[in-house]
C-alpha cells in the first residue's frame, strides 16, 4: 500500500469542473458535458469497463479491467453522453497505447484493483472532455455521498445503458463494511465502501473501472470533483446488505505518479 501527501495540479486545463447538471438523488440521467472524464472502454465493439480521464492521454480504471486483455482489440471513447449516436459531437476515441495493473493486484481478492491506460495519442481538452483531480491524502468522506456514473446494467440481470447514468451512494467506514453480508477479511485497507442497507442503488456490470467521485470546491470556489475510487466489486448489484466496494484512490499516489509522469499533470510542491 502506497502512500503520499502530493496534491496534484493541472497545466493549463482544470481538472474536476463540473458542467450544467440536474441535481437527483438516486439513480438519474446525467445532462451533456456534465462529468466529461468519464470514459467508456469497448471490447470488439462491446461495453465492458469504464475510466476516468486524469491527464491528456492518460485514464485511471480497475486492474481487472486491463489485466489478461489483449488490449489491440479495446478501443475507448469520450466525451459520450449516448454511446450508440457514434456522431455525437464531442465524441473523441482512441486506441491503448500502453497500459499497467498495479503490480500488487490479487485477481481472487481484487486487493490492490487499480491500473493506468496511456492512450495511442492525446486528447483535445475542452467542455465535452476534461480531466478528473486526483484526490488529498487523509480525505475523510465517511457518511459523506460519492457518485458514481456510467453506462453499466440498470438491474442486475438488465440491458446497458445507452446514457451516462449518476448515482449518489453514502460512504460508510470500512469498520461499518466489515459488519455487513462481506466476510471482514474481504475488505482491505485499499478499499472504500458505499451503499444503502436497502440495497436498490449501486454500481452494476459494465461500470467496473469508472469513477467513484467527491464533489467538493477549488481554491477559486467552483465546484470541483475529486477521483476518490473506482469501481471494483460487489455481490450482484444493489443487494440488500451488499454495498459496492471501491478502490480507494489515495492509497495509490506514488503508483501514479510512476505512471502517469509529467504529461498533464504534476505535483504541487
Amino acid at each position: 500500500m502506497l502512500h503520499s501527501s502530493t496534491r496534484w495540479e493541472l497545466i493549463d486545463n482544470e481538472c474536476g469542473l463540473v458542467g450544467r447538471t440536474n441535481r437527483v438523488v438516486g439513480g438519474s440521467e446525467t445532462t451533456l458535458t456534465e462529468l466529461p472524464w468519464i470514459a467508456a472502454m469497448f471490447y470488439k465493439g462491446k461495453l465492458y469497463c469504464g475510466a476516468a480521464l486524469v491527464s491528456n492521454e492518460h485514464l485511471v480504471t480497475a486492474a481487472h479491467c486491463i489485466n489478461r486483455v489483449d488490449k489491440r482489440h479495446v478501443e475507448i471513447v469520450f466525451g459520450s453522453h449516448n454511446i450508440s449516436d457514434v456522431v455525437e459531437a464531442g465524441r473523441q476515441t482512441r486506441r491503448v497505447g500502453d497500459w499497467w495493473a498495479h503490480p500488487g493486484f490479487q485477481r481472487r481478492s481484487f486487493n490492490n484493483d487499480i491500473g493506468v491506460i496511456r492512450l495511442s495519442e492525446p486528447l483535445v481538452l475542452g467542455t465535452d472532455v476534461r480531466p478528473v483531480c486526483l484526490p488529498e491524502s487523509g480525505g475523510d468522506y465517511v457518511g459523506q455521498h460519492a457518485i458514481v456514473a456510467g453506462w453499466g446494467r440498470v438491474s442486475e440481470k438488465g440491458r446497458n445503458s445507452e446514457v451516462l447514468r449518476k448515482v449518489r451512494v453514502p460512504i460508510m467506514s470500512n469498520d461499518e463494511c466489515k459488519t455487513k453480508k462481506y466476510r471482514p477479511s474481504e475488505i482491505t485497507d485499499n478499499m472504500v465502501c458505499a451503499g444503502y442497507d436497502q440495497g436498490k442503488i449501486d454500481a452494476c456490470q459494465g461500470d467496473s473501472g469508472g469513477p467513484m467521485m467527491f464533489e467538493t470546491k477549488n481554491n477559486a470556489g467552483q465546484r470541483q470533483v475529486d477521483l476518490i475510487g473506482v469501481v471494483s466489486w460487489g455481490q450482484g448489484c444493489a443487494r440488500p446488505g451488499y454495498p459496492g466496494v471501491y478502490t480507494r484512490v489515495e492509497n495509490y499516489s506514488n503508483f501514479l505518479r510512476q505512471q502517469i509522469g509529467a504529461s498533464c499533470l504534476c505535483p504541487k510542491d
